[in-house]
């Protein structure tokens, strides 16, 4: 999941940014930040409109959905060409909410397991990225460097909606991050659970939950 996000999001960025990358790409304009922020599937989150320097410069809205991709905020323009970013795009810093599929984190290859603001989370690619689990959602934290990554992940807050005590930005995971469709089957055979979770409705809290 996290490697096809990666690169969608790097290869819309580079189209979307690539008109900007011999000067300073310009702020997300107020009429785009508007209507990104009417996407209502589900929370997504950002790190403010400026981060270590870096404004947010594009945001993904309603029209740009993909369930697969999730939505994706942009800081920065990109800032070179590498043959190690996809797209020839190398971006600050961006930021993709996705709706959680059951995935293994043995694709992480080396990772270390934390906790930020209360939910469970996992530091990989050296420090470049941070994948945070809250809710319904995975939070994918990209970053040019560790520092980055870890302050962007640090300031990460809800979006599309304002966080209150009733419902705040961060919940516990619905699931059991890092653990696949196929130990999901043998979870479910051990226990006699052939249960299903249906896909979830627009952006409100769950009945019986503190969201």
């Amino acid at each position: 999941m996290r490697r096809a996000i990666l690169a969608a999001a790097t290869l819309a960025a580079a189209g979307v940014l690539a008109g900007c990358a011999t000067g300073p790409a310009p702020p997300v304009s107020k009429n785009q930040l508007t209507y990104a922020r009417s996407f209502a599937l589900y929370t997504v989150y950002w790190a403010g409109p400026r981060l270590d320097g870096f404004p947010l410069t594009q945001a993904d809205g309603i029209g740009d959905y993909n369930s697969h991709v999730g939505v994706t905020l942009y800081y920065g323009n990109c800032e070179h060409k590498s043959l190690l970013a996809l797209g020839g795009c190398t971006l600050p810093l961006r930021i993709t909410t996705v709706l959680y599929l059951p995935h293994s984190n043995v694709s992480f290859g080396r990772y270390r397991s934390i906790r930020m603001h209360g939910v469970p989370a996992v530091i990989t690619a050296g420090g470049d990225e941070i994948e945070l689990y809250t809710g319904d959602v995975a939070v994918d934290v990209y970053g040019a460097t560790p520092k980055i990554t870890r302050d962007a992940a640090e300031h990460l807050t809800s979006f599309n909606r304002p966080a209150t005590a009733a419902w705040p930005a961060f919940t516990p995971p619905q699931y059991q991050p890092g653990v696949s469709y196929a130990q999901l089957g043998k979870q479910a055979q051990a226990t006699g659970d052939t249960g299903t979770v249906g896909p979830p409705g627009d952006l409100q809290p769950n009945a019986g939950t503190t969201q």
